[in-house]
């Protein structure tokens, strides 16, 4: 049970980042300068690093700080993208915003996941039965 715990919180951290890597990568031919094409480029490359973690070894059963880690630098390089490098472009600033809001509340999730995948995990061993998520 603690395997299958612990799968579903990475496959949930791991997902976020990859999937708005892969959906916004276009975005990178699209824009007009280089600053404005740095973050799509490091989400992607994220994106296929965070990939890349889960599927190798064990890592994807492992109660892991990683899901929690990748959320929180996809936040890092959207907001410093909206305060530096999108800065005086208020049609890109307000692109960013969205998924600003999207990795903050993600990393609030994935930190109360964190917290709670233990307990559960803890209480499902004790009990030696499965436990409702």
């Amino acid at each position: 049970m603690t395997k299958a715990i612990n799968r579903a919180y990475n496959l949930l951290g791991v997902a976020l980042v990859a999937l708005h890597g892969f959906a916004f990568a276009p975005v990178f031919f699209l824009e007009d300068g280089l600053t404005h094409r740095l973050d799509e480029g490091l989400l992607f490359l994220l994106g296929i690093g965070a990939i890349a973690w889960y599927l190798r070894s064990d890592n994807k059963f492992s109660h892991s700080l990683v899901p929690m880690l990748l959320v929180a630098a996809a936040l890092v390089i959207k907001l410093i993208a909206f305060i530096f490098l999108e800065a005086g472009d208020l049609a890109d600033q307000g692109d960013e915003f969205g998924a600003i809001v999207l990795f903050a509340l993600a990393t609030g999730l994935l930190i109360w996941q964190y917290v709670n995948t233990k307990r559960l995990a803890e209480k499902s061993v004790q009990e030696k039965e499965p436990v409702a998520l």
